[in-house]
């Protein structure tokens, strides 16, 4: 492992509690300190930081963020929780310093592309407008913990009494019962629709709508069809605890923020649609928030509302293209965190467990590593964690690259309910997966989800314990180090070639759900007159025409099945299979069709290939009206080349001839 001479690393031993040597740890930088009193050992070590002129502190310790923020102010720290994820739940110190080791190192290659790519940020302002919505008494309580967000006659709290409230008496409360129908917008910008109670408001009337800032739901379950998201806080208790909570939750996000873009959008390579016809919109389908659409001034392509996205990744994982990309963290940052983790892998050292890729979410997922580490649950060292925002932000080709870079397994972990909604998406990818795996015999048991409620922590580590012992070795060496590129086909293109090469086998076609963008386009080559629509109209060149040997060529990994060439084709001899064949003609283009080149009659010229003259002869002699035009001297002018027809019509023309 290669030293970094610009890194250093402050990490304690929890009061002499945890064995932590810096020798060890020392093989990845030039300054390593463990401290047993970090609040007075930081101020050293910041001397010797500038004096080693560090531009990078991985700080392993759980005091006060702020007291390293003030002691290594112009450095960029790293909080790695070194304690909670290798030295208190893995007994062997051994394997626990292994591990922190890969996991300073995947933390070191992934802030080099990081300072790449930075992320863009916008403007957010939030005022003090806020609706509560309760169908419990208590949410008058958390109205009077909100009653200073009035100010200067603009905002405050709007109190919305559910229809189902019970325990208010005779409250004049009563009188304002609704039913809560709709949640839409962004932190900021809420538009809340209502329909007022028929009993307590004399009779139907019509729906109305709130606008906020934030909303507070109050209910025993969530109301049907809202989820929860920044500004929308959805609470089931009426614990003053989580009362209070909330309240100050509401009030931190009142102000001025700089959100960042999660994604980025590159329009040149979308296959949302061409000449006039709207394909593709997996994003807009998969995206919870509504954040996606279509361009108003071009539907075949999308926007991304940067404001509304809450950054779940879904978007991401369903462009089959790659034209949507996640900032942080990146396709680059996973693919070279992932690498650092199981570059040991190479080597075979000891009887360290099969390494095991652990994809996991920020709330439940980040919750059960940090319960386990706290308690403590052992678990094992072979565990190598990566974070997502959001389970549904992991693909196909990150699961199935991890095996090709030497995992043995892969997990996901994350929520029971994923406060995103819906998980179709990635239970697609996880089937998707394991039928790969299936298919080369590499064990589609090497792939599995976790998902936890809160205080279920320590059956999720059990789970994962389970999920461990029963994998053998990792099946493939790494393969690769840093992939060429990041789309997702990309990488799949990569991972499908280290199969064939040492599992040494081709399974042959996939058949796949209509609804997972792979396809095998089939043309039928004697209906096929090369006209070039399908490889013009193609938005991944999965179809291409060579002109030199006048054929035209199909590349099966690169289709997405998106059906334009389908709709284009004036012959329609193309038709798409939802199938994946998994053999190695899969990545590289195959010749489908080919025609011999026809002669100008007059010059020699060759001009056009031989179906398509036929085509246009059949389709030109059908119609009686045509067939004095081609008789006589310009019977063979369909068989001459532009220029030499145009210089021959004019001659007839001269002599009379009305075309």
């Amino acid at each position: 492992m290669m030293q970094e001479k610009r890194w250093g690393a402050f990490l304690c031993d929890c009061r002499s509690t945890v064995k932590v040597d810096s020798k060890k740890i020392g093989k990845t930088m030039p300054l390593v300190v463990v401290a047993s009193n970090p609040e007075n050992e930081i101020h050293a070590f910041a001397k010797e930081a500038d004096q080693q002129k560090l531009e990078h502190v991985v700080i392993g310790c759980c005091a006060e963020p702020s007291i390293f923020e003030e002691a290594l102010q112009g450095k960029k720290l790293h909080f790695l929780d070194l304690k909670g994820n290798c030295f208190s739940p893995h007994t062997d110190i051994e394997k626990a310093h292994s591990k922190a080791l890969k996991m300073i190192h995947a933390e070191i290659e992934a802030s080099k592309i990081k300072a790449k790519n930075p992320v863009q940020v916008n403007p957010l302002q939030v005022g003090n407008r806020v609706v509560i919505y309760t169908e419990f008494p208590e949410g008058l309580k958390l109205a009077n913990m909100l009653k200073d967000m009035e100010g200067n006659g603009t905002g405050g709290v709007t109190l919305c009494i559910s229809s189902k409230i019970e325990g208010l008496g005779d409250s004049s409360l009563l009188e304002q019962r609704s039913t809560l129908v709709s949640v839409e917008g962004r932190l900021g910008n809420l538009q809340i629709t209502l329909e007022p109670d028929s009993k307590t408001n004399g009779g139907t009337q019509k729906l109305f709508s709130l606008m906020a800032d934030q909303l507070v739901i109050l209910t025993k379950a969530p109301p049907s069809g809202v989820k929860s998201r920044t500004g929308v806080h959805l609470l089931s208790s009426t614990e003053s605890k989580i009362l209070e909570e909330t309240a100050t939750q509401v009030r931190e996000l009142v102000g001025n923020f700089h959100k960042p873009e999660h994604v980025t959008y590159e329009q040149t390579i979308c296959a949302g649609g061409d000449k006039g016809i709207e394909t593709c919109g997996r994003c807009i389908d998969f995206c919870p928030y509504d954040a996606i659409s279509r361009q108003t001034e071009n539907r075949l392509r999308i926007q991304v509302d940067h404001l509304t996205c809450e950054g779940c990744g879904a978007c991401v994982s369903a462009c089959p293209t790659s034209a949507l990309q996640f900032t942080e963290p990146s396709p680059q940052e996973i693919y070279a965190r992932m690498a650092a983790l199981l570059e040991s892998s190479k080597e075979k050292q000891g009887n360290e467990e099969p390494p095991v890729i652990v994809f996991h979410c920020e709330e439940m997922g980040r919750k059960v590593l940090e319960t386990a580490g706290e308690i403590p649950l052992p678990y094992s060292p072979g565990v190598l964690p990566v974070e997502v925002p959001c389970l549904r932000y992991v693909s196909e080709s990150n699961m199935l690259a991890a095996f090709s870079l030497g995992a043995a397994g892969v997990g996901l972990l994350g929520c029971e309910s994923c406060p995103n909604g819906e998980r179709e998406l990635l239970y697609q990818k996880y089937d998707f997966t394991k039928l790969v795996l299936h298919n080369f015999e590499l064990g589609q048991e090497r792939v599995r989800i976790v998902t936890v409620e809160e205080g279920m922590e320590e059956d999720a580590i059990s789970s994962v314990n389970e999920f461990v012992s029963q994998l053998s070795d990792a099946p493939l060496a790494p393969s690769w180090r840093t992939p060429r590129q990041t789309g997702n086909r990309e990488i799949m293109a990569e991972v499908l070639e280290s199969f064939f090469e040492q599992t040494g086998k081709e399974p042959g076609t996939m058949k796949l759900s209509p609804d997972l963008p792979f396809a095998l386009a089939e043309v039928k080559e004697s209906g096929c007159t090369l006209c070039r629509s399908c490889a013009n109209i193609c938005p991944t060149n999965a179809f291409k025409f060579d002109e030199e040997n006048n054929s035209l060529y199909f590349k099966h990994i690169n289709c997405v099945g998106c059906g334009l060439c389908e709709q284009v084709c004036p012959e329609n001899v193309v038709t798409l299979r939802s199938e994946l064949f998994l053999e190695k003609p899969t990545l590289d283009y195959k010749k489908v069709v080919e025609d011999e080149m026809i002669a100008c009659a007059k010059c020699g010229k060759p001009y056009i290939n031989r179906r398509a003259l036929e085509a246009v002869e059949s389709k030109l002699f059908e119609i009686e009206s045509l067939k004095h035009t081609f008789s006589g001297d310009r019977k063979n002018i369909l068989k001459m080349c532009p220029d030499c027809r145009t210089v021959v019509a004019m001659m007839e023309v001269e002599k009379g001839w009305e075309p």
